[in-house]
This record gives structure tokens, C-alpha cells and sequence, in this order.
């Protein structure tokens, strides 16, 4: 009786536990979810993307911090008009990229771009890359999402 009492205590208990909203970094469109992932405090993520003029890939870093988007720091091939040149603390190069970084400024709770035509816009978060579709707008912000649903959908896109 008692070996019965703990098995439903337990299947009780893990059963609450997939409904305890679970902070996730979510990549949208207006109709559906692109990816998700849990969220760890501090846990970085860039969008890289082809510039329509000068041709070249630019790549900008964000983190979020107390459900803000920050953008930290930003790269890109050529420095040209239009480019700050004190966006950050620091600016220098490296292996053919001019880095701005410590631009530390807030973006807001949603991130929100529109992806071009010719474009090749790319989300990257973990070490690895998620080629956009072009000419749609997406969102990334945290958002709190029960466990269940989480594991659902990191089991589909796996």
C-alpha cells in the first residue's frame, strides 16, 4: 500500500512539474514557432547577414539579461557611411573583421528584423547556425513556456 502511495505521490508530482513555466529564448514568425530553446541567464545569441550594399557579412551579439535584450557587440567586413565609429568601448581588428564591442544597450523585451532577398540572414545560438527564410519578419524574445511544451518541441526539432 504504501510502495502504491509513493508511485502516485511520484507520478503526481512529475506530472505538476512538466506544467512549471520554464523561461525560453523563442525565434518567431507570425504564424509559427522557428525554434526554442531553453533559456540560461547570459545566454548569447547573433543574427549574421549578407549587407544588400556593400555585400559582406555583418554580424551582430546580443544576451539577455532580466528579460532585456541587450546588444553587445557587433562585426563586419568593411567600415564605411552611415557606420558609428564609438558604438562601443572598444573597436579593433581581427582576421579581416572590425569588432565593436561593450555597445551594452538595450533592445527591449522582443527583438524584432525583417529578413531581405538576397540577404542570407542566420540566427546562430549554441554554436550553430539556422539559415531565415528571406523577405519574413521574425521576433526572438524570452518567454515563459510550461516544461511539457519545451520538451515537446525540442524533441520535433531534433
Amino acid at each position: 500500500m504504501k510502495k502504491k502511495i509513493l508511485l502516485l505521490c511520484s507520478l503526481l508530482a512529475f506530472i505538476l512539474l512538466l506544467f512549471i513555466p520554464i523561461p525560453a529564448l523563442m525565434l518567431t514568425t507570425q504564424s509559427e514557432v522557428i525554434r526554442i530553446e531553453p533559456f540560461l541567464k547570459n545566454q548569447p545569441f547573433s543574427i549574421r547577414w549578407t549587407h544588400s550594399v556593400e555585400k559582406e557579412d555583418w554580424e551582430e551579439f546580443f544576451i539577455i539579461k532580466d528579460d532585456t535584450i541587450l546588444i553587445e557587440s557587433t562585426r563586419f567586413k568593411t567600415f564605411g557611411a552611415g557606420v558609428p565609429n564609438d558604438a562601443g568601448e572598444n573597436t579593433f581588428i581581427k582576421d579581416g573583421w572590425v569588432y565593436m564591442t561593450d555597445i551594452n544597450q538595450p533592445i527591449g523585451e522582443t527583438l524584432r528584423f525583417q529578413t531581405g532577398k538576397t540577404t542570407n540572414h542566420r540566427f546562430q545560438i549554441k554554436g550553430s547556425y539556422l539559415t531565415l527564410e528571406p523577405q519574413v519578419s521574425y521576433e526572438v524574445k524570452v518567454q515563459k513556456v510550461p516544461l511539457y511544451q519545451l520538451m515537446v518541441r525540442l524533441v520535433k526539432v531534433k
